[in-house]
C-alpha cells in the first residue's frame, strides 16, 4: 500500500513538471508577440507627426487662400474707387459729369429718331404699332414738324440741341473761360424744356399717341433743366471753380 502510494505521488510530481514545461515553452513562443505590438505601436507614433504636419500644411495653405482672396476684391474695389474718381476729377466734378451722360443719351436717342424719319421707317425697336402708344402715328404725323409747318423735322432739332449740350457739358465746356458759354447752356436748355412741354402738349391732345423715345428725349431734357438751372440758381452762370477741379 506504501509503496503503491509513492508510485502515485512520484507519477504526480512527473506530470507537473511535465506541464511546467509545456507552459514555459508557450511563453517562450508567445514571447515575440509583445516585441511585435511595440514595433507596430512606434511605428504608428511616427505616423502622427508626419499626419499632424500635413494638416498643418493643408490648413496653413487654405489660410493663406483665404487671406489672398480679400485682398484681390479689396484690390479690385480700390482699383474700382480710384478709377471713378479718377473720371469724376476729368469730368469736373459729379454734377458736369451727370449733364454729360445724360446729354450723351439724348444724343443717341435724337440720333435713332432722326434716322427713322428720313428712312421712313414703319416700325419702331420696342414700340407698339397701334394704341395710345404708337411711336409710328407721333413721327408720320404732321406735328413731327416744326408747328405742323413741314418744313423743319422735329427730330433735327432735338438732335442739333443735343450735339449742343454735348459740347456744352463736356469738361471742357464746364471749365471754359468765357461767361457766354455758361450763358448759351442755361438758355439753351430752357428754350428746350420749352419746347419739350409744346411736344408734350401735341402728343396728347393733337395726336393723341406717345411715342416712346420721344419720351425718353422729353425726359432727359427735363433733368438737364434741373441739373443746370439748379446749379445756376445756386452757383452762379460761371465755370468750375479750380477747387472743384481737385477734388
Amino acid at each position: 500500500m506504501v509503496s503503491g502510494t509513492r508510485k502515485r505521488g512520484l507519477f504526480s510530481q512527473r506530470e507537473h513538471l511535465m506541464a511546467a514545461r509545456q507552459t514555459t515553452r508557450k511563453s517562450g513562443r508567445q514571447a515575440p508577440a509583445p516585441a511585435k505590438a511595440t514595433a507596430n505601436t512606434r511605428a504608428g507614433q511616427a505616423a502622427k507627426p508626419s499626419s499632424s504636419a500635413a494638416g498643418r500644411s493643408a490648413t496653413t495653405s487654405r489660410q493663406i487662400d483665404q487671406a489672398s482672396t480679400p485682398s484681390l476684391v479689396s484690390r479690385a474695389l480700390a482699383g474700382a474707387a480710384a478709377g471713378r474718381r479718377g473720371v469724376v476729377r476729368w469730368a469736373g466734378g459729379g454734377l458736369s459729369l451727370t449733364t454729360l451722360i445724360v446729354s450723351v443719351l439724348g444724343l443717341g436717342d435724337a440720333a435713332y429718331l432722326t434716322y427713322q424719319h428720313f428712312s421712313h421707317a414703319t416700325t419702331f425697336a420696342g414700340c407698339a404699332e397701334s394704341g395710345a402708344i404708337n411711336c409710328q402715328a407721333v413721327t408720320t404725323s404732321a406735328w413731327s414738324y416744326l408747328f405742323g409747318s413741314h418744313l423743319l423735322a422735329v427730330s433735327v432739332l432735338g438732335l442739333a440741341f443735343f450735339v449742343f449740350m454735348t459740347a456744352a457739358n463736356s469738361p471742357w465746356g464746364w471749365r471754359a473761360r468765357w461767361p457766354a458759354v455758361h450763358w448759351a447752356r442755361l438758355a439753351a436748355v430752357v428754350v428746350g424744356i420749352m419746347f419739350v412741354l409744346y411736344l408734350i402738349w401735341a402728343e396728347l391732345f393733337r395726336v393723341n399717341a406717345i411715342c416712346l423715345y420721344c419720351t425718353g428725349v422729353h425726359l432727359l431734357t427735363f433733368i438737364l433743366f434741373a441739373l443746370i438751372v439748379g446749379r445756376a440758381a445756386f452757383s452762379g452762370i460761371q465755370a468750375i471753380p479750380a477747387t472743384d477741379l481737385k477734388r
